[in-house]
């Protein structure tokens, strides 16, 4: 939730403030503060991307297409029957290699890939029918829509399921507890520590607190749309409602207080009452949590996340250095597509190519061929 927009805390009276209201004030200007800077960062990626689109984007999409384009031009010569079996394995490298380039450009979102894999598929059935499973796979997994290959909250649950299904099956054995202890121990190491435990227990005690409980409904009757005769006005404080039950249902301390401060305007300071601490260690987590989120938010948009992470300079200098440089190299490899297209027309042709890529491959070190 954005919280840029909303007016800092309103200053209580000139009376002296206790320590626990200076720590609850601190603690919230820090996230108010962290939050400013989360959202210039987010703001500042995006416009660096279109920025950088601009200039390369036209040139991108043309080296994409002659990836595109060189693969249906070699993909016919891994049938021919004078190729070698290091050529064959220099030529698929080579296949390979040019379409998980096509894959990871983000210019290149408008190709579709199906049905170059589909014809590859049919090449590997033609030549060796043990590989052509490994091409319908990867088409597959392109035309759908998969799972991430490892999700944390299933992590997390399968190590409790194995657990339970142990102490089943081993629960009388003498060396379980020692057991049971060491993997206790480890989920603590992957993050089920005590503070964790107290923030969690903190968060719901302000949560079911009859102070936090007054404060939503002090903003509530503020936001309620029923109270509005403007139409316009109705649908804004309908978007802001649903904003506050939201943040409520997700914890979101950070909205409910700005929302109050705004609407209500003055500090919830007042309404918390009691429950001040708990607020105050609840809102420098969240302080934490939202310093540790600047690479998520660069890559919150995938395309945009690899270009500032790309061409992202220290200075623009260094940012203008750093695309001058990659167009040159566009302009490089696009050249070397276009040429290797005109002349490799035959299989003799293309053996010398695939005789230098092989000598490559053998190396120790990775070659990037374009």
């Amino acid at each position: 939730m954005k919280v840029t927009t909303h007016k800092q805390p309103t200053k209580p009276s000139k009376k002296a403030r206790s320590s626990s209201e200076v720590r609850f004030d601190k603690a919230w200007q820090r996230v108010v503060n962290q939050q400013k800077k989360n959202n210039k960062l987010r703001e500042g990626v995006q416009a660096f991307a279109e920025s950088v689109k601009d200039v390369i984007g036209a040139q991108e999409q043309v080296y994409a297409r002659l990836l595109y384009q060189s693969c249906l031009h070699l993909l016919p010569f891994y049938t021919r029957k004078s190729l070698a079996h290091w050529q064959r394995e220099a030529l698929l490298h080579w296949l390979t290699e040019y379409i998980d380039s096509i894959r990871h450009n983000p210019f290149a979102a408008g190709l579709d890939l199906t049905p170059l894999l589909e014809q590859m598929e049919s090449v590997m059935a033609e030549v060796h029918p043990e590989l052509a499973s490994m091409f319908s796979d990867e088409a597959e997994a392109m035309a759908g829509d998969e799972a991430p290959f490892f999700d944390e909250q299933d992590a997390q649950e399968a190590m409790g399921d194995l657990f339970e299904e142990l102490a089943a099956d081993f629960g009388d054995d003498p060396g379980f507890e020692e057991f049971a202890q060491w993997f206790n121990d480890q989920q603590e190491f992957m993050g089920f520590d005590q503070p964790q435990q107290d923030e969690a227990l903190a968060l719901e005690k302000l949560m079911k607190g009859s102070s936090l409980n007054k404060l939503f409904r002090k903003v509530a009757r503020v936001l309620h749309p029923d109270r509005e005769q403007d139409e316009q006005a109705r649908v804004e404080k309908t978007r802001l409602m649903s904003e506050l039950v939201e943040a409520r249902d997700s914890n979101d301390l950070i909205t409910i207080f700005a929302l109050y401060t705004q609407y209500v305007g003055e500090s919830p300071l007042q309404e918390l009452g009691g429950d001040l601490e708990n607020a105050t260690l609840l809102l420098q987590r969240q302080f934490y949590q939202l310093r540790g989120q600047e690479d998520d938010i660069i890559h919150e948009d995938p395309v945009a996340g690899i270009l500032y992470k790309r061409f992202y300079g220290k200075s623009k200098k260094s940012t203008l250095q750093n695309l001058e440089r990659h167009r040159e190299e566009l302009e490089e490899r696009v050249a070397s597509l276009q040429a290797l297209c005109i002349r490799v027309t035959s299989v003799n042709k293309l053996k010398p190519y695939l005789e230098e890529r092989w000598e490559y491959m053998n190396r120790d070190y990775p070659f990037e061929f374009d």
